[in-house]
């Protein structure tokens, strides 16, 4: 009679089995929120450095721009000139 285990042992041990279950769980769900807050922070960084290379974006494009606008009117310049080195030559050959 001794080896058999008493009606308090056995729920005992069942009980101790399923706060074992229960904690096991709850880690697992710990683990998870925490995962699920790291990606939560990764995908505010991605969207604050998204944010930041737009903005690079719109400047690159903007002095871009300028730039282009600046070579037109260089291009311009120098026809002009040329122009009238054309002008000159002509007039001296005349």
């Amino acid at each position: 009679m001794g080896d058999a285990p008493t009606p308090l042992a056995a729920a005992l041990h069942k009980l101790n089995a399923a706060v074992d279950l229960l904690d096991a769980a709850a880690m697992r769900r710990l683990s998870a929120d925490r995962a699920d807050q790291a990606r939560a922070t990764e995908l505010e960084l991605m969207r604050g450095d998204r944010a930041k290379l737009a903005d690079l974006l719109d400047q690159a494009l903007s002095r871009g721009r300028a730039l282009e606008g600046m070579q037109q009117q260089a291009s311009l310049r120098i026809d002009r000139a040329m122009a009238l080195v054309r002008d000159a030559l002509a007039e001296e050959g005349s």
